[in-house]
């Protein structure tokens, strides 16, 4: 049975998914969605950037199976005993995760989510909507040569100004 790939990323409505030096700006109730549809997933891939963020909160690693994917060494703490740090690709990240016995995993990071829907590895796209237009930053998804259809499974609303969008990806 393939893996189901999921992204989360949380954006501007500009379609920013980080300011330039990579402060936070998703709210409360956003961050808490984050987390406990990551753990539904029982699998999370996450980038350096990503990781970098997450290994400060205290909610990190969550249970399951973490996998950062990066090219840099990173430095894990002992009791960290379900992070695996890989420079694989998406298919090859894949392939662990079924190794591990796992048939689920979200994936958060610009560049990570770029890569694995270019090699249209993912079934499921979620975006929390942030009231908020940034000029310069990191965009959602890198400039790469994909196009894909999506559906809209369901509208979440956080506020009377945050919503989450939850699309199947169709082609």
């Amino acid at each position: 049975m393939p893996v189901n790939i999921a992204i989360y990323m949380h954006i501007t409505v500009n379609g920013i998914i980080a300011r330039l030096d990579n402060s936070d700006f998703s709210s409360e109730s956003a961050k808490m969605d984050f987390l406990k549809t990551m753990k539904k997933y029982k699998v999370n891939v996450i980038g350096r950037n990503t990781f970098n963020v997450a290994a400060k909160g205290s909610s990190f690693p969550l249970e399951g199976l973490n996998i950062v994917v990066t090219k840099h060494k990173i430095k894990l703490k002992k009791e960290w005993k379900n992070v695996i740090v890989t420079d694989k690709k998406p298919k090859e990240i894949i392939r662990i995760i079924e190794e591990k016995g796992y048939s689920s995993a979200m994936v958060a990071g610009g560049a990570l989510a770029t890569s694995f829907l270019k090699e249209n590895l993912v079934n499921e796209i979620y975006l929390n909507i942030e009231p908020l237009a940034l000029g310069k930053g990191i965009p959602l998804f890198s400039n790469e040569n994909f196009e894909k259809k999506l559906k809209l499974l369901q509208v979440k609303r956080f506020s009377k100004d945050e919503v989450r969008l939850h699309y199947k990806i169709l082609n």
